[in-house]
């Protein structure tokens, strides 16, 4: 969708959808603020941001990094075997392993812990050193509580002992698949989150968010382009900046989206502002959850400003 809100999925913006992230100890939560004047109880608005409905890559590009290159080659082999989407490149040295991520797009790191001149752990902070969030997986022979403590320490994304049966790759592919998803998850977000500051904080769109049928948040692009300050708008109705003629059609797409009938929406109407005077707006939008509850956060664009 050409300069406006990409497609989004309904989410809830808790703590949980970046868990085990490094950026996120590194940023703090991941939420807009912005100060309203004129609040009585909330002077302070958290904007939950919703996650692109972008299209994500089919294959999942595995590094498997184990000296044994018998033990890579089936390992290989059982990973593709299980899950046609893997890719899976073995390297039998770290330095190699280190080279490969250095040269290619890896979506997780499989590791022995047992190698020559080094080991999985010091394998697993060289690599956290250049790639914070990129899953990593211990798949050692030589388990203990030690070295698990040790992995977690240093920022592993799971930690699992190699067995002798074919099951044991299974839940390897399992655990594989797992850390990808969390990890495009959060790059997604990431993504969406940048997006949606420089809408905001560079005021290159109004943007705005609706519950229960009136503005909970409008940012001050918005409220200009209707000469009206944010503290006016927040707790009124979005149909005080509709023309008389396009009121039923806009609250019936409001009313689409607060139902969960539709996902996203795009529409225009005819604007008013303060003065009475009118120009020609678009919407994007799309459902979302908003301190618990069903909202819709939209993007505004004055159309007169393209003619």
């Amino acid at each position: 969708m050409t300069g406006g809100l990409p497609d989004e999925e309904t989410v809830s913006l808790h703590q949980d959808v970046l868990h085990g992230s490094a950026r996120v100890a590194r940023e703090g939560t991941p939420l807009l603020r912005s100060d309203v004047s004129g609040r009585t109880e909330k002077s302070v608005i958290d904007v939950p941001l919703p996650l692109a409905d972008v299209e994500r890559p089919e294959t999942v590009r595995v590094l498997h990094v184990d000296d044994d290159p018998d033990v890579g080659e089936v390992t290989a082999m059982f990973l593709e075997r299980i899950n046609e989407d893997f890719d899976v490149v073995t390297e039998t040295t770290v330095v190699a392993g280190l080279e490969h991520l250095q040269s290619g797009d890896v979506d997780c790191v499989v590791s022995d812990y047992q190698m020559p001149s080094t080991d999985g752990l010091e394998f697993l902070e060289l690599v956290r050193e250049q790639f914070p969030d990129l899953p990593f997986i211990l798949y050692t022979g030589r388990g203990s509580e030690e070295i698990a403590s040790e992995a977690i320490a240093a920022g592993v994304t799971d930690y699992m002992q190699k067995g002798s049966g074919t099951d044991t790759y299974e839940v390897l592919a399992n655990r594989v698949e797992n850390a990808v998803e969390q990890y495009r998850t959060q790059q997604q977000f990431w993504t969406a989150l940048s997006w949606y500051q420089r809408l905001v904080e560079q005021e290159l769109a109004g943007v705005f968010i609706v519950q229960n049928l009136e503005f909970v948040y409008v940012n001050t692009k918005l409220a200009d382009l209707f000469d009206r300050g944010q503290h006016d708008l927040v707790g009124e109705s979005p149909m005080t900046l509709v023309a008389d003629a396009d009121r039923v059609a806009v609250r019936e797409n409001i009313a689409r989206l607060e139902d969960r009938e539709d996902e996203t929406l795009e529409f225009e109407f005819t604007g008013v502002c303060a003065d009475g005077s009118t120009f020609p707006v678009e919407v994007q939008g799309g459902a979302i959850n908003y301190d618990g509850a069903p909202a819709w956060i939209g993007i505004l664009r004055d159309l007169s400003d393209e003619g």
